[in-house]
């Protein structure tokens, strides 16, 4: 079965996520004064980067959730477009394999 977009979109979120958490917990485990300026920097930075995943997030799913309804209620228009991007693709890449020779 293969993932729909709101599943990759959030499985890539809660990687990041994670990650984000992962850098919170060194932080919180680095010892010294000099660190403090850094660590306030850092955390401001995961803050502001949560936020962004977050809304980056709501509106990859809800393009993915248009793009779905869009392609459900136009099917045909939907293979059309996907066989002329295709066709679009195939000839730039033929000219750049000939060119390259």
């Amino acid at each position: 079965m293969s993932d729909t977009t709101p599943q990759v979109v959030s499985r890539t979120a809660d990687d990041l996520q994670a990650l984000l958490h992962e850098a919170e917990e060194a932080l919180s485990t680095t010892a010294g004064e000099k660190y403090e300026e850094l660590r306030g920097r850092l955390r401001a930075a995961l803050d502001t980067g949560k936020y962004s995943l977050d809304r980056l997030r709501a509106e990859a799913i809800r393009r993915g959730k248009q793009a779905d309804q869009l392609v459900r209620a136009n099917p045909y228009y939907a293979i059309g477009v996907a066989a002329g991007l295709g066709a679009i693709v195939g000839i730039l890449v033929n000219r750049r394999c000939s060119n390259s020779r």
